[in-house]
């Protein structure tokens, strides 16, 4: 009896022990991924692996006076960043940044400066590698001149000014919270290899650049973004020498 007694518990204690360890290894199983398993890769629209593309299939622009509203037709939510550009001679140089969206938005408000016919442009940047650019897109005159249109440059106030060695830039912009002010340079009026020197969110101030070569010209850029995608670019203007 006593052996049939002892036989009953190590069998027990023997079934407690194989129980616990399937459940130690089932845990591990849930939570550690399977060897070889694939990952699940979020798929980019094939507009961004076509050559051609018509970009109004990928957006479109209306407007109604100053106010031009853009609209994203494609789901680019698998990409990193989307940024409009626009410029008033439909050549694809010289783009002016007018927004700077993250993925999943489909939509950006833009002021435009007057009341001239534009042209826009959307740069998206997938995960890795290149960008792919949309456009452009023609939005015509305010023939009947519905918009309110205010000088930009008399809003947003800054100035340029430089000794042999440096450039001083200062700006004094209407008091708000800017999510950020932007300064470009470059040995050019191109603004393809632009270079930033200096960045901020106060919208009074002054920044030194010195010049990496005394012996050249420079032209600066400011970006003002002012609601987290919208934002405001001037220039360029020339470092000049004060004048007597």
């Amino acid at each position: 009896m006593i052996f049939q007694s002892a036989l009953k518990k190590l069998i027990i204690i023997s079934s407690l022990i194989i129980l616990l360890l399937g459940a130690s290894c089932s845990k591990r199983t849930n939570l550690e991924p399977t060897k070889g398993a694939k990952k699940i890769n979020v798929k980019l629209p094939d507009v961004m692996s076509r050559n051609k593309v018509d970009p109004n299939t990928v957006f479109t622009v209306s407007r109604d006076g100053q106010v031009a509203t853009i609209d994203i037709l494609v789901d680019f939510s698998a990409c990193k960043r989307i940024l409009v550009k626009r410029n008033a001679t439909g050549i694809n140089k010289d783009l002016l940044l007018v927004g700077d969206l993250p993925p999943k938005r489909r939509q950006l408000i833009d002021t435009l400066p007057g009341a001239d016919m534009f042209y826009y442009w959307l740069v998206v940047y997938p995960p890795t590698g290149k960008p792919k650019e949309f456009g452009p897109i023609r939005v015509g005159p305010d023939a009947t001149l519905k918009g309110t249109y205010s000088d930009v440059a008399e809003t947003y106030r800054w100035r340029v000014a430089r000794t042999y060695t440096s450039a001083t830039i200062s700006w004094d912009f209407p008091e708000a919270k800017y999510s950020r002010i932007s300064i470009k340079r470059n040995t050019s009026v191109k603004m393809g290899t632009r270079k930033e020197v200096y960045a901020t969110k106060v919208w009074n101030g002054t920044f030194t650049d010195a010049f990496p070569d005394p012996e050249a010209d420079y032209w600066y850029w400011i970006d003002i973004k002012i609601n987290n995608k919208n934002i405001i670019s001037q220039g360029p203007f020339k470092a000049a020498y004060p004048t007597n």
